[in-house]
């Protein structure tokens, strides 16, 4: 007998939902936002000089290889700024399925769940990359737009499977461990739309973040505070995460559910 079809998870509903509660919730997501701004805050200011660097090789054409200590230091900016993701995003998605004694204090208890839940992003964000690499091989071998059409069908292909496989991820940061095979089941006929839900609930904040930098720009703001911008630019990063991970988490709920 086949199994039933799951239910379709409503894409606009999630993001408006994800900024309810992010608004009905901001004194939990300021606890447990506040320690990793500051090591997103940390991490971008040890990378900046990198991050100038690579932004300015980007915007004058094509790439070349970056000097090794710029690399290094690019790559441990990423690092810093991953771990500090993790954190919140595996705090609030403990704070929003198990309840509020799931992250208690400012959530610097790290556990077991914790641990795992970074180590498996870092494992499927890296099998994600081989995997865009690898489709990526052949398509370059095209002329220049279809390669252009190409790379961004196969970036389609491998993060709406990414998704399929995020419910995993999920059931490790609250204790209710699931096999992958289990999470592409559960996440069958959702991965376009948690992926889109995932991407759409970014666009807002990608348009107050920009309307305020233009602005900070144009009154002299940022020639004077500096470090003022970075802080701004780390608190969006950990808003964008919490969002992100309060759309996980519904999905998760009406995908998986939450054994008692």
């Amino acid at each position: 007998m086949a199994s039933p079809r799951p239910q379709a998870i409503p894409v606009f509903l999630l993001v408006k939902t994800a900024f309810q509660i992010l608004w009905q919730q901001r004194d939990d997501a300021l606890r447990l936002g506040f320690i990793p701004t500051l090591i997103c805050f940390g991490g971008f200011i040890y990378g900046r000089d990198a991050l100038v660097i690579v932004a300015a090789q980007f915007q004058s054409g094509p790439m070349n290889p970056l000097p090794p200590g710029v690399a290094l230091a690019v790559i441990t900016t990423l690092l810093i700024v991953l771990l500090a993701m993790a954190l919140v995003v595996g705090n609030w998605l403990r704070f929003m399925l198990l309840g509020p004694m799931g992250a208690v204090g400012l959530g610097f208890a790290i556990g077991r769940p914790h641990v795992g839940f970074l180590v498996s992003c870092l494992v499927l964000g890296f099998a994600a990359g081989i995997a865009f690499t690898v489709l990526c091989m052949p398509i370059l071998l095209l002329p220049g737009l279809l390669a252009g059409i190409g790379i961004v069908v196969a970036f389609i292909v491998v993060f709406v499977a990414a998704a399929r496989l995020l419910p995993f991820l999920v059931a490790q940061v609250i204790a209710q461990p699931m096999s992958l095979q289990q999470a592409w089941i559960a996440s069958r006929g959702n991965g376009v739309a948690l992926a889109t839900a995932l991407i759409l609930v970014q666009v807002p904040l990608w348009i107050v973040a920009s309307l305020l930098n233009q602005a900070l720009f144009a009154v002299g703001f940022a020639s004077v505070a500096p470090l003022a911008m970075i802080f701004i630019g780390a608190v969006f990063e950990i808003a964008t995460a919490i969002l992100q991970a309060s759309i996980l988490a519904a999905a998760f709920r009406q995908m998986v559910g939450i054994r008692a």
